[in-house]
């Protein structure tokens, strides 16, 4: 028999005993914000700007009863499914599915207390409680892969969230080009470049590093090609022995002709450096010709979120933003809601 499934990080609600009686929130329209209006003395009613409608989080109640064989089972199976995930850092994956149907994915954060309303034995043990989200950033447009390694690029002018299924996320804005691997976490950019150009030539960017405490970094700098070409971000640092080694080595990222980013997460010991030099060259280690450099950065990163394993399964990719305006989607992920 069909029926509607829910999931938490990948866990069905029914593996704890958990029933979802009533949902509420989780389709149809949200609120608007407010919208700005003229009052013309010399018109009747109003003007209203609806060119461009934004709309506020979106607010999810699910009334839940859970089951145990007895006290002891229903307490902890409440206990690991509650506040076991909602102690977790950052938003947590919540997945619908309508008899079958496509997975209709939101990404929440617990909102009220939640506490057993009642309690009431016939053999077995049942408890009522309700949990009430929020989906800070609704609108989106989601993908779905089996792929452990993808790539995916859009344009857009302002920001988005990327949670890729796995617990972590990226922010992406402007010419948006990356290269996931499941194997590993994502890093989230601070946003802030720790480095001023100091020289540039056809060849490299030499930068200068700013010491942090922080220990993972990202490396990154804008290219552009005049054709298609498969490359490699090579980062050599100079420590402040004078010696120059190998900080940081990108995987092989797919080049497109034009504007492309290119960027390599690494722990390292800033402090132990003085300066770095970009240098981008073809999968087979030769120069790129009539490559252009541009706009070199360092930034701190870190892990958003609780990164699970997701190797070999199915993965669901949410875009969160301002999905109207992205544009020139690219990526063997296939789309399943173009907006939600």
């Amino acid at each position: 028999m069909s029926e509607v499934k829910y999931s938490l990080n990948g866990k069905n609600f029914k593996d704890f005993g958990v029933y979802v009686s009533e949902s509420l929130g989780l389709v149809g329209l949200l609120e608007s914000k407010n919208i700005t209006q003229y009052d013309w003395a010399e018109y009747h009613g109003i003007s209203p700007d609806l060119r461009k409608p934004k709309f506020k989080e979106r607010t999810v109640e699910l009334k839940c009863f859970i089951r145990g064989n007895n006290w002891e089972v229903l307490f902890n199976n409440f206990m690991t499914f509650v506040i076991e995930v909602f102690s977790k850092p950052g938003t947590q994956r919540l997945h619908l599915e309508p008899f079958g149907f496509k997975t209709l994915p939101y990404e929440v954060y617990i909102k009220d207390e939640v506490k057993p309303e009642k309690q009431f034995s016939d053999g077995e043990m049942f408890a009522t409680f309700s949990l009430k989200f929020i989906e800070p950033n609704p609108i989106k447009r989601v993908l779905k892969t089996t792929l452990d390694n993808f790539k995916l690029s859009y344009e857009i002018d302002s920001e988005t969230e990327i949670f890729f299924g796995d617990g972590t996320k990226q922010v992406g804005r402007g010419n948006v080009s990356l290269t996931k691997d499941y194997s590993s976490p994502s890093y989230e950019n601070s946003g802030l470049s720790l480095v001023s150009t100091s020289g540039v030539n056809a060849e490299y960017f030499q930068v200068y590093a700013v010491p942090e405490k922080a220990t993972a970094y990202q490396f990154s700098v804008e290219i552009t090609l005049q054709t298609s070409k498969n490359v490699i971000l090579y980062v050599i640092g100079r420590k402040t022995t004078g010696q120059y080694v190998p900080a940081a080595i990108s995987t092989i990222y797919e080049g497109l002709p034009g504007k492309n980013t290119i960027s390599v997460v690494k722990e390292l010991n800033m402090s132990d450096y003085g300066k770095f030099i970009y240098k981008v060259l073809d999968s087979g280690g030769n120069e790129v010709p009539g490559i252009v450099y541009g706009n070199p950065r360092i930034e701190t990163a870190e892990v958003v979120g609780e990164w699970q394993n997701m190797l070999g399964k199915e993965k669901i990719i949410i875009i969160a933003g301002n999905i109207e305006d992205l544009k020139n989607l690219q990526s063997p992920a296939e789309t399943i809601w173009n907006k939600i």
